[in-house]
């Protein structure tokens, strides 16, 4: 048996009997995130009501303005919400594989404690960030060459104009494609970050270094465990699939992180045993006899 098959047998083999509360979990975590989404659609609806003609930026009303910043305020409340809420997800389910089956509540754990609250939300500022720039670094070669060939095709106005902004849209597409591949490969070595974490002694920086370091050579195997879940993933379209998909994948990412971590800690704390050829290059030790008297 592989060991993604091994990691997902044993995820199974954890959740049996904490079925329910998992998929609990799964319901509580949407309905806060629903809840943000209907607020947003009530607000945009009052919003509609005419307010005047007068506009804060030419072309732009005021109404659009209030929905924009309606928008920015619910999206920075879900965010300081929802990430030290998921932090909170992840350390239920490192209890339970330990065998332990704590209460449901206590996905909200990170709340009642002011430094993991804010190694939260300063995890996903810091990966956020590396990835956006990392995104830049792959996508912004061939996202020109998608906004050249699409300029092309409607501009030019010179002979073969289409076929040289068709070539230039299927190869940038193409570019494209394989440097999205590359980029999901390499930020893979974010993945154990937050797992790093949860000892709650852990700050932010040292744990995005050990997760780099833990996840070096690997980042290909982790991408393919991740994508081993996207069968699941389509069929989460409907709800009742996303209730056992999203705690199944949780707990195997679990089992996985805690591989990882502790394969790599035996890593570090490996101490270098003699050779037979060193070990006879030692001078061995001869007790002197007292002088006698």
């Amino acid at each position: 048996m592989t060991l993604r098959k091994q990691i997902k047998y044993n995820a199974k083999r954890c959740l049996c009997n904490n079925w329910g509360k998992a998929m609990a979990i799964v319901l509580l975590s949407c309905a806060i995130y629903l809840l943000f989404i209907i607020i947003e659609m009530i607000a945009n609806m009052l919003l509609k009501v005419p307010v005047g003609t007068a506009s804060l930026i030419q072309g732009v009303s005021d109404t659009w303005l209030l929905s924009f910043g309606l928008s920015v305020v619910m999206s920075i409340g879900s965010f300081i919400l929802l990430i030290p809420l998921e932090l909170g997800i992840t350390s239920w389910y490192y209890s339970l594989s330990d065998g332990n089956s704590e209460d449901i509540l206590n996905i909200f754990c990170c709340f009642a404690n002011r430094r993991m609250f804010f190694r939260s939300l300063w995890l996903a500022i810091n990966v956020g960030v590396r990835v956006l720039l990392s995104s830049v670094l792959y996508l912004i070669v061939p996202t020109a060459g998608l906004v050249l060939g699409g300029q092309i095709l409607r501009y030019g106005t010179f002979s073969g104009a289409a076929f040289v902004g068709s070539l230039a849209l299927v190869l940038s597409g193409a570019l494209f494609i394989l440097m999205l591949l590359f980029l999901l490969i390499r930020v893979q070595k974010y993945f154990l970050a937050k797992y790093y974490l949860l000892d709650g002694k852990t700050t932010v920086g040292k744990a995005i270094r050990a997760s780099i370091h833990a996840t070096r050579g690997l980042h290909d195997e982790i991408f393919v465990f991740q994508l081993s879940f996207i069968g699941w993933w389509i069929s989460s379209v409907l709800i009742l699939p996303m209730l056992y998909s999203s705690a199944y994948y949780s707990m195997s990412a679990m089992l996985y992180a805690r591989f990882l971590m502790e394969q790599d800690r035996r890593a570090n704390s490996l101490v270098p045993v003699e050779t037979p050829e060193e070990m006879e290059q030692t001078r061995s030790f001869d007790p002197q006899t007292p002088d006698e008297e």
